[in-house]
């Protein structure tokens, strides 16, 4: 957990990171800007910083100067790092099985957030995106059960746009599949790609038996937001239960989201690291970050090529974007 001290540090950096990210993204290479822990030869310094991501760090003189990150602005120091944050779909050939490592033969208690999903429609892809050119279904995850606000509320669930909507081409009531068994379950409802989300929610076909619990976690206690320092958890399609630490929620990336839709930027998105091989990786977009205490915080979009990092949109923007609500069930079934 932060200390009181870099908190306070951190709202001191928030303002000026915010007037200045623009400028920073506009310089060659640029991928993200954040507030962060300055590292010197690989150790913290446990200085508070504003932290530049590149896709290649240069050597200074290979830059004009007019193109280098300054070493401050308005006096905070600045650190550069190398990291590209890749979208986390999956890509599976129309007529290959789905990725064996989380595969499910059958709906243990329904439809459960942890799952696949990916949308019936495909694309026509070719390398080096994929090892070969053909049609392919985008896989990722449905991280959550939420319920649409209106009259007539129905039970959705959520997962990103970039895995439900593929490109310009979508519409509402796109099927949507289980991977794992090559079915029809629900039908999209609604989307969101804004300056702070990247969501969508799907509605479930009529008898599709449902339950409120996301494997491997449980049922879902509510919602709130995340603070720096604070243990997660997610379930995802490609890399199952992992955990890792919220620290930043403040990191502004430059996300691809391919020819159609071109580069988009997202705001004051969550970053979460770990000390394990990976905390997610290509499928588990669409997963739900969990806290300590059964909290929902985040919906899991995007992260760094290895692994090792994770990108969220904080939950509460996505709840409003999409109007709906959280799902919660007293139930507790086996996970």
């Amino acid at each position: 957990m932060l200390s009181i001290r870099e908190l306070r540090d951190r709202a001191v950096i928030r303002p000026i990171k915010r007037a200045v990210e623009d400028q920073l993204l506009d310089l060659p290479g640029v991928t993200a800007v954040d507030i962060g822990e300055k590292r010197t030869s690989g150790r913290s310094t446990g200085q508070q910083v504003i932290v530049v991501s590149v896709a290649n760090k240069l050597p200074a003189d290979q830059l004009a100067s007019e193109l280098q990150v300054p070493a401050d602005i308005l006096g905070i120091p600045t650190d550069v790092i190398e990291e590209t944050p890749v979208l986390h779909h999956l890509h599976a050939g129309v007529d290959q099985p789905a990725p064996p490592m989380q595969r499910r033969t059958d709906r243990i208690g329904g439809v459960r957030a942890g799952g696949g999903i990916a949308p019936h429609r495909s694309v026509q892809l070719a390398p080096p995106f994929v090892p070969a050119t053909g049609e392919y279904r985008r896989i990722g995850t449905l991280g959550l059960l939420v319920t649409g606000n209106g009259p007539a509320s129905v039970t959705m669930g959520l997962t990103t746009f970039d895995v439900a909507c593929l490109d310009d081409a979508w519409s509402v009531g796109d099927r949507m599949i289980d991977p794992d068994l090559d079915e029809v379950y629900a039908d999209l409802a609604r989307a969101a790609l804004s300056g702070r989300v990247d969501a969508a929610a799907v509605t479930l076909g009529a008898g599709v038996h449902h339950c409120g619990a996301i494997d491997g976690i449980g049922p879902v206690g509510g919602q709130r937001g995340a603070y720096p320092g604070e243990v997660v958890r997610k379930s995802g399609y490609a890399t199952g239960l992992t955990s890792g630490i919220v620290t930043s929620i403040d990191t502004t990336l430059r996300v691809d989201h391919g020819d159609a839709l071109g580069v988009r930027i997202l705001r004051e998105q969550m970053r979460i690291t770990t000390t394990a091989a990976r905390f997610a990786g290509a499928g588990d977009a669409g997963a739900a970050l969990i806290d300590s205490t059964g909290y929902v915080v985040g919906l899991h979009i995007a992260g760094s090529g290895d692994g090792e990092i994770g990108f969220a949109s904080p939950i509460a923007d996505v709840l409003a974007e999409l109007d709906v609500e959280l799902y919660t069930e007293s139930e507790k079934l086996e996970v």
